[in-house]
C-alpha cells in the first residue's frame, strides 16, 4: 500500500470508528502496529518492552481518538503520541537502570537477522547493525528522532515537522546534520564511507 492509499484508508477507518464501528479501530491498529512497535523498539531495546509500549500507545489513541480535531492528520497525531510515550518510557527505564543490563549482542535487543548467510556474514551483518544502532542511540534526542522518523519510519518532512513541532526548514537542516554526524561517526569503523 503506498502512502496515498494508506492515508485514504486511514481517513476511512477513523471516520468509521467515530461513527461507531469498533472493528475500524482494530484495522487501524493493524495498519500501524508494526511501525509503532519498531519505533518503540528503537527507544527501549527490548522486544517485550516495545510490545507493551506499543500497546500503551494504542490504548491512549483509542481513548483520545474521539477528541481528535483534524481527522486527516491521524498519522502525525499517532506518532506524536508514540514519541511522547517512548520518551517517557525511556526516562522511566533509564532511571531504573534498565539499559545498563542490556547487551548489544543480545538477539532480543536488536533486530533479528535472517537469510541464507553463512556464520561469518551473519556475524558481520549483526555487528554492523549493532554499530549503527548504538551510534544513532548516542546522538542527541532531536537528531535521533529525526533519523528514526525519516529513515526508518519513512515519514515525510511535513509529518516530522508536525510530530516534533519544529519548522520544516529545521527538520531538513537537522536531518542533514544528523546524517552527516552519523556518517562521520561510522567512518571510524568503515573507511570507505
Amino acid at each position: 500500500m503506498n502512502k496515498e492509499e494508506l492515508k485514504q484508508e486511514t481517513a476511512t477507518l477513523v471516520e468509521a470508528f467515530l461513527d461507531g464501528d469498533s472493528q475500524a479501530f482494530n484495522r487501524l491498529v493493524l495498519l500501524y502496529q508494526t511501525k509503532i512497535y519498531h519505533l518503540a523498539l528503537n527507544y527501549v531495546k527490548s522486544q517485550e518492552e516495545a510490545k507493551d509500549l506499543a500497546q500503551d500507545v494504542f490504548i491512549t489513541v483509542y481513548k483520545a481518538l474521539p477528541k481528535l480535531r483534524e481527522k486527516a492528520k491521524f498519522s502525525s497525531w499517532l506518532y506524536q503520541i508514540a514519541i511522547n510515550h517512548c520518551r517517557n518510557r525511556y526516562k522511566k527505564l533509564n532511571r531504573r537502570g534498565f539499559f545498563s543490563n542490556i547487551s548489544l549482542d543480545d538477539d532480543e535487543t536488536y533486530m533479528q537477522l535472517q537469510g541464507d548467510e553463512g556464520p561469518e556474514q551473519l556475524l558481520q551483518r549483526k555487528n554492523t547493525v549493532n554499530l549503527v544502532r548504538s551510534t544513532i542511540n548516542s546522538m542527541g534526542k532531536t537528531e535521533k528522532e529525526i533519523l528514526l522518523l525519516r529513515d526508518l519510519q519513512e515519514l515525510s518532512y511535513d509529518e516530522i515537522s508536525t510530530i516534533l513541532d519544529i519548522p520544516l526548514g529545521t527538520v531538513k537542516s537537522k536531518l542533514n546534520r544528523a546524517r552527516t554526524s552519523l556518517k562521520d561517526r561510522l567512518k571510524k569503523f568503515y573507511k570507505d564511507l
